[in-house]
């Protein structure tokens, strides 16, 4: 599903969200993560956008923005003698209790009610249809308001009248429920002052609950004391319609006053934090999950145990609509469920995509598991290129799109800083790279990559490239080095040495018709190298002067400003200035082995 994001408080520009069933937000404190959430909820709260979507929210705290939020627009509703939307809900701890309670009810294979039964918390019928031990004790009431409405509606009936509001489904439904548990003879003739009340999970079924009816074309059902009916809103069931607008500003009944207990007396309350908010994720999704819900859960996960994480992942990969999550746990960013495309980076209010692995590791390399959690971030992707910088990819691709080649078939490549730690001869050429792999071997969660590049510089390595490819590195040592790595069972991981025939990549970016625009071409065509190795207008240079060169003093005042490093935009302009012929075919070989291998 695609998103058009609103401007937020920290960033004033739409942007477009990508959800594959989740996406997860990741970034510091403070880097706007929930001010997306919030811009998503306030935007359907006011219908001014995503109006094909239920949105439901939930926050692991108290959230003063959505509170405050919700809060006006239930006084704006009421004011207007609306009643309430179940088209955008904020729900926070008051409402969880209810929420529960309706979920083991009426769910009976819901995730509520198999999470109660499995710890032996509930008694469940014979048929396993009936929740036989679930008791919800509240305060109920009818104000004085209502009770003088209802005395109205039937004297308009007397008068021939039929569309009164005893003829809704909303006080049906409210008339049979006081029968059932308050009374089987009160006629709304009084109001019925605060009064305390037991709801047995199984004997809800003996309440006639209906469904609002549906909105005719152009039409909006906006009775005081009923709640809206566009016709998505009958896939919620009609206990859920009936119960939210009761407890709507404790309007029949008040919610903070609720008890929730299950079998043998235990009170919800009894429970651990973390099953208490395990069990309010699972009623919200037993009772609001359908293929058009977008849920916002504004870090859904704090103070639940790991395992209990990764239950939660599991069923929210699950859910028949969309999700929007926002997580700072390590446990949550590191679950097998959560692939790479479903973790979006956060900053300053934008969805960051550039170099998105970068700025992942970036934030874990603070943290006390951050290798650990590096192998297992790395582990979520399927094909990786370990290059000495992260700015190597950007170059290569650069280059590659200016040779005419289709860049965005590299777009499945994930590129990854990761140094050779190759200084001298001594060394073994690639061992960081070859290192890392076999961290990442190492990995306890479960392993989805399946091809990685390591490409290498150079510098003063004697190597022998493979002829039929230009890039892959031949030798005994190599093969053996990396056929030594002992791969997971039921891994299929085909990693591959590639090198530059030239120092690094910064000597492809030597051009004879870039670097006399620059007035620097004399830097390289200089007495140093023979005159025949010479850059030449129309030609790539591909010889050995020009791949033994440190081009680094040439090139990088060109391409990088001060404080910043290499600055895209001047890369580009300096690229857009070498002529095709005069890229290396190493570049295009390059581009060619790794994409016919994925």
């Amino acid at each position: 599903m695609e998103l058009t994001l609103a401007p937020n408080p920290l960033h004033s520009e739409q942007q477009t969200l990508h959800i594959n069933k989740v996406a997860t937000l990741i970034g510091e404190n403070g880097c706007g993560k929930s001010s997306i959430l919030q811009s998503v909820f306030e935007q359907r709260l006011n219908r001014r956008a995503h109006q094909h979507l239920s949105v439901v929210c939930f926050s692991s705290g108290q959230n003063e923005n959505y509170s405050e939020k919700f809060s006006s627009y239930l006084s704006r509703e009421r004011q207007a003698g609306r009643g309430l939307n179940l088209e955008c809900l904020y729900f926070d701890k008051p409402w969880s209790k209810l929420l529960i309670f309706l979920a083991t009810a009426i769910k009976r294979n819901g995730k509520v009610r198999s999470f109660l039964n499995d710890r032996g918390y509930v008694t469940e019928s014979e048929d396993g249809r009936d929740d036989r031990t679930t008791v919800l004790k509240c305060s109920f009431k009818v104000t004085k308001d209502y009770a003088e409405r209802v005395q109205r509606a039937l004297k308009e009936e007397e008068s021939g009248e039929i569309n009164t509001l005893r003829n809704t489904p909303y006080f049906r439904s409210l008339d049979s429920f006081i029968t059932e548990f308050y009374s089987d003879d009160y006629n709304f003739d009084q109001p019925i002052r605060k009064h305390s009340i037991e709801i047995p999970a199984n004997r809800l079924i003996n309440v006639s609950f209906d469904y609002p009816r549906q909105a005719e074309a152009g039409e909006e059902v906006v009775e005081a004391g009923e709640v809206n009916a566009h016709a998505q809103n009958t896939t919620f069931d009609p206990e859920v319609s009936f119960f939210t607008q009761a407890a709507d500003n404790d309007y029949f009944i008040d919610k903070q006053g609720y008890k929730l207990t299950f079998k043998d007396g235990l009170e919800l309350d009894q429970l651990s934090d973390g099953e208490y908010q395990l069990l309010f994720l699972y009623a919200l999704i037993d009772l609001f999950d359908a293929p058009n819900t977008l849920f916002l859960f504004d870090e859904a996960d704090s103070h639940l145990h790991y395992k209990n994480v990764e239950k939660l992942w599991s069923l929210l990969h699950s859910i028949q609509g969309h999700a929007i999550t926002t997580t700072h746990l390590l446990d949550s960013i590191s679950a097998k469920e959560n692939r790479i495309e479903h973790l979006k980076v956060v900053e300053n209010g934008r969805i960051n995509d550039d170099n998105k692995i970068k700025q992942l590791i970036n934030r874990l390399s603070v943290l006390s598991r951050a290798k650990s959690v590096e192998f297992e971030v790395c582990g979520k992707l399927p094909n990786i290129a370990l290059l000495d910088d992260y700015n190597d990819w950007i170059i290569f691709t650069k280059l590659a799109e200016r040779a005419g080649l289709d860049v965005s078939r590299l777009t499945p490549v994930h590129a990854m800083k990761k140094s050779s730690s190759y200084a001298t001869a001594s060394e073994t050429f690639a061992k960081g790279k070859i290192d890392w792999l076999h961290g990442l071997s190492k990995v306890e969660s479960q392993l989805t990559t399946t091809k990685i590049f390591l490409i290498c510089d150079r510098d003063e390595a004697a190597l022998d490239w493979n002829a039929r490819d230009g890039v892959q590195v031949n030798g005994r040592i190599y093969r053996d080095l990396l056929a030594a790595i002992q791969w997971p069972r039921g891994t299929n991981i085909s990693p591959y040495l590639l090198a530059w025939k030239r120092r690094e990549i910064k000597n492809y970016l030597l051009s004879h018709t870039a670097l006399s625009h620059h007035n620097v071409l004399a830097a390289i065509n200089n007495p140093d190298i023979a005159q025949r190795n010479h850059l030449q207008p129309n030609n790539s240079g591909d010889n050995d002067d020009i791949r033994r060169l440190n081009a680094k003093i040439v090139i990088d005042p060109l391409i990088n400003t001060e404080g910043i490093g290499l600055d895209i935009n001047k890369l580009q302009t300096y690229i857009d200035l070498i002529p095709p012929e005069e890229i290396s075919e190493d570049i295009t070989n390059m581009y060619n082995f790794i994409i016919g291998k994925l």
